[in-house]
């Protein structure tokens, strides 16, 4: 009887894993991808319908064996906190395959549990029980060491994949751009920028420690300091756009459609910037600006990584901006 409802629920699984393969091959599905839409949750489904068959399973050894109820809390546990999980899933923007990950651990924590409990007198079996758990707990950590070093460039260290990905990092982590987007190892994340009604607009705050890791020296951070000091000093807000424009890596010049990873020893950028909006609403002190231009000209400089990618090295203005405020 086991087998047959072991059988029956891993058919399922199969078999939903087929069809969606069979139907995103065609056209008819979207592929299975740990990102949003009916990818994301067809691979939550997949995950879902593994456990179920394997709480199945596992309800039914309880039932014909009856191991006690130590046991049955154990080898429920994993199913009960995987069903927890597939519910807040809903309202999280990580993979399912996280759950299944947590299952395949907690399954494994239980079961060795319940075997060493069938007789824990026995030094063996202690010695067994101990190293498993010890190689459990060194598998995940490496695991969990991996995914944040990928999601994190390195926890900082490592570079962006390309010169111009590094100089979008840098403006968005500045709070000066209307894009706060960029990205960080294998995830597009938003600048930590004041937002919401109790946030200081006019504090000259920006993400430092995200606009750190996307330097190689500090010289770059003097082309956004006047910006931070009269967003400061003068309550005003402002908004500011680059628009990328010669482009050299290795001297040699590229042109769009950019790729998504390039390599080499030293890459140019030429940037306009431009001063899309100029804002006091909401300031106490505010100010009128008066600038004779509201354009300045980039060099921008970027220079690879010991740990791989690039990040920003120099930044030369040509042209600056200069202004005068004016108490309103």
């Amino acid at each position: 009887m086991l087998g047959c409802l072991l059988g029956v629920g891993g058919a399922c699984v199969v078999g939903a894993g087929a069809a969606y393969w069979a139907g995103s091959r065609i056209g008819l599905l979207p592929g299975l991808s740990a990102g949003a839409g009916l990818g994301a949750m067809a691979v939550w489904l997949l995950v879902v319908l593994a456990v179920v068959a394997g709480h199945v399973g596992c309800s039914w050894w309880a039932w014909r064996v009856r191991p006690g109820r130590k046991a049955v809390v154990l080898t429920q546990v994993p199913h009960v906190v995987v069903y927890v999980g597939a519910v807040a899933w809903w309202s999280a923007t990580w993979t399912a395959l996280y759950l299944l990950w947590i299952y395949a651990t907690l399954s494994a924590v239980a079961w060795l549990t319940v075997w060493f409990l069938r007789n824990p007198a026995v030094a063996r079996r202690a010695v067994v029980y101990l190293s498993a758990l010890g190689l459990l707990v060194a598998v995940n950590t490496a695991g969990l060491l991996s995914l944040s070093w990928q999601r994190t460039n390195g926890f900082g260290l490592r570079g962006q994949s390309t010169p111009w990905a590094a100089f979008t990092a840098l403006t968005a982590t500045s709070c000066l751009t209307r894009h706060p987007f960029y990205t960080d190892g294998t995830n597009t994340i938003a600048a930590n920028c004041p937002t919401g009604p109790d946030a200081d607009f006019f504090a000259g705050a920006y993400d430092q420690p995200g606009f750190a890791d996307t330097l190689c020296g500090e010289q770059p951070r003097q082309a956004f300091s006047k910006w931070w000091q009269w967003n400061r000093e003068y309550q005003v807000s402002f908004t500011l756009d680059w628009a990328q424009e010669a482009t050299t890596v290795d001297h040699q010049p590229i042109a769009p459609p950019y790729p998504e990873t390039i390599d080499g020893a030293t890459a140019t950028i030429q940037y306009t910037l431009n001063v899309e909006n100029v804002s006091t609403i909401g300031a106490d002190r505010p100010h009128q600006m008066r600038a004779p231009h509201a354009q300045e000209n980039w060099t921008v400089h970027f220079e690879p990584v010991t740990l791989g990618g690039w990040k920003v090295c120099r930044i030369d203005i040509t042209n600056p901006i200069t202004a005068t405020f004016t108490p309103q």
